[in-house]
C-alpha cells in the first residue's frame, strides 16, 4: 500500500512538473513573439552580443530590456544554471542579427505568418524551439541571419525552417567548408581539387548538396583479328548546391538574394 501512495505521488509530482514546464515554455514562446513584432532591437548589435557573451548577464542593460528575456528570467528567477546561461547567449545571438530589419516590416510579415491557418504554431513558439535546438550562439546567429533573411523576403517561411533544421545537425567546421567553397568547383567530379571529398556526403546527407551520375556509354574503339577494344565514357558523380544551400551559402556569405516569396 505503501508503495502505491509513493508511486501515486511520483507521479502526480512528475505531471505537475511537466504542465508547469509547459506554461513555461509558453509564456517564453508568446514573449519571443511580442518582442519580434513590437520591440526595438536595433541596439542589439553585435557589439553588444560580443560584450554579453564576455560579461555577466545582469551588468548587459541592453539585454535585460529585451521582453524575453526578461519572462525568461522571471520565471526562473536565477541565472545560475549553465542551461540559463546557453540559451540566452543563442536567443541573443539570433536578436542580434534582426537589429537592422525594420520593426514595422517584421511586425507586417511575423503577422502574416501567424494568421495563416496552414502553418500550426505561431512563429515565435517554432523559433524557440529552432534556438534551443541549436548547437551553440554561433549556429542561432546564423539562423538570424536566416530569418533576416526571410524578413528581407529572400526565401520563404517554409524554405527558413528548412534551412535551419539543417544547419542545427551539421557539424560547424563543415558548414565553413561548405561556405568557402566557390560557386566554380560544382558541377566537376566530386570536389576533388579542393580534397573535400570526405565530406561531399555529410552535404548531402544534410541537404546542402546534391549528386548527380552521367549515364556511363561503352563504346567500341578498336577492332581487330586479335581483340575487341572498349572505352567507358560519362559515369561521373557530380556535386551541385541544392537550391535552399544555395540560398544558405548566400545568404551567410552576405550575397544579394533575388526576393521570391
Amino acid at each position: 500500500m505503501l508503495y502505491k501512495q509513493v508511486g501515486n505521488n511520483l507521479t502526480n509530482r512528475h505531471l505537475i512538473n511537466k504542465n508547469n514546464s509547459n506554461i513555461k515554455n509558453s509564456n517564453i514562446s508568446k514573449s519571443l513573439g511580442k518582442t519580434l513584432i513590437q520591440s526595438d532591437l536595433s541596439k542589439v548589435t553585435g557589439a553588444v552580443l560580443e560584450s554579453f557573451i564576455e560579461e555577466e548577464f545582469i551588468d548587459n542593460e541592453i539585454v535585460k530590456s529585451i521582453p524575453v528575456v526578461n519572462t525568461l528570467f522571471g520565471i526562473r528567477k536565477t541565472y545560475k544554471s549553465v542551461k540559463d546561461i546557453l540559451f540566452t547567449q543563442k536567443l541573443v545571438s539570433f536578436l542580434s542579427e534582426l537589429s537592422k530589419i525594420d520593426l514595422t516590416q517584421r511586425q507586417e510579415i511575423i503577422e502574416r505568418i501567424d494568421s495563416d491557418p496552414k502553418h500550426n504554431q505561431k512563429v515565435g513558439n517554432k523559433l524557440l524551439h529552432i534556438i534551443d535546438n541549436s548547437q551553440d550562439y554561433i549556429t542561432s546567429q546564423y539562423i538570424g541571419k536566416l530569418f533576416a533573411g526571410f524578413l528581407r523576403e529572400e526565401l520563404n517561411y517554409q524554405e527558413f525552417c528548412k534551412a535551419s533544421l539543417i544547419l542545427n545537425r551539421i557539424d560547424y567546421y563543415d558548414l565553413q567548408e561548405f561556405l568557402e567553397i566557390p560557386d566554380e568547383v560544382y558541377g566537376q567530379n566530386g570536389t576533388e581539387n579542393l580534397e573535400l571529398e570526405e565530406i561531399d556526403n555529410f552535404f548531402i546527407i544534410a541537404g546542402l548538396c546534391s549528386a548527380e551520375t552521367d549515364v556511363p556509354e561503352v563504346y567500341k574503339t578498336e577492332n581487330n583479328n586479335y581483340e575487341e577494344v572498349y572505352e567507358l565514357n560519362g559515369g561521373e558523380t557530380k556535386i551541385y548546391r541544392t537550391l535552399i544551400g544555395n540560398k544558405i551559402y548566400q545568404i551567410l556569405n552576405n550575397k544579394t538574394v533575388a526576393n521570391n516569396v
